[in-house]
Parts: C-alpha cells; structure tokens; sequence
C-alpha cells in the first residue's frame, strides 16, 4: 500500500467531540515528509507547532490520528484556520498530507505528494471519543 493509501485508512481520538458544522484541519509535525524520525525530535517538532500556533493566535486542540487497528498513532493537532492556511501549515512543518473537516465530511489534502483531495466521507464517524 503506497502512504497515500494509508492515510486513507485512518480514525482520529480525542477527548472532546467537535461540531459537526466546523470547519478546521488535522494536521502532524512529526516524521517530516514520512520518514520516521526519533521519539525525541518528534517531541520537539509536536511542541513547536502547538508553540508556533499559540503565538499566532490561532485555536486549535490536540487530536491523535491513528490507523483504523490503532496500530500506528501519530499525535496531531486539529487547527481552526482556513483551508489554505492548513495546507500552508503542512508545507511548513514538511508534512505528505493534512486531513481538512467541512461541515462533517472529511478530506484527505495533499501537501508535500502530488495527489487529488480525497473525500473520506463523514468525520464524526471516524472519531474515537477518548475517556
């Protein structure tokens, strides 16, 4: 399966629900361009963007995206900013994809890959509800 395929195949936990009539991004730091990096720098780089979003005054919450097994999962943030912006935020943070929330229906978005936006269908029924 290319990652491209795999990013298709995901869930997202979190500890709160989101409204189903948003709009924001989901959108990772770590292993920069989909090469894993160590436990350490991925710290940092995570840290750093929820530092770098704080500064710039823009919302956001911490979200986990996972495969649906749950086997690999990537600590993310869920970011309330344009759609141009996310993709913006991708680049920076040297990011393959972002995944972008309209009014429940989510969307797989290119970054760094040279792909079409796909349409993943309803987020809400992707979200895990952490305890």
């Amino acid at each position: 399966m290319t990652p491209w395929q795999l990013y298709q195949n995901v869930v997202f936990i979190s500890y709160q629900p989101f409204a189903t009539m948003s709009s924001f991004a989901i959108i990772s730091a770590i292993n920069p361009a989909g090469k894993m990096a160590p436990a350490g720098q991925n710290l940092c780089r995570h840290m750093a963007f929820a530092a770098s979003l704080h500064d710039a005054r823009v919302r956001y919450r911490k979200v986990t995206g996972a495969s649906t097994d749950c086997k690999h999962l990537e600590p993310s943030w869920a970011v309330f900013c344009s759609r141009y912006q996310a993709v913006q935020y991708a680049l920076d943070w040297q990011q393959n994809a972002l995944y972008w929330v309209e009014d429940d229906e989510l969307w797989l978005l290119p970054a760094l890959l040279q792909q079409e936006p796909v349409a993943l269908g309803c987020f809400s029924q992707r979200l895990i509800l952490a305890s």
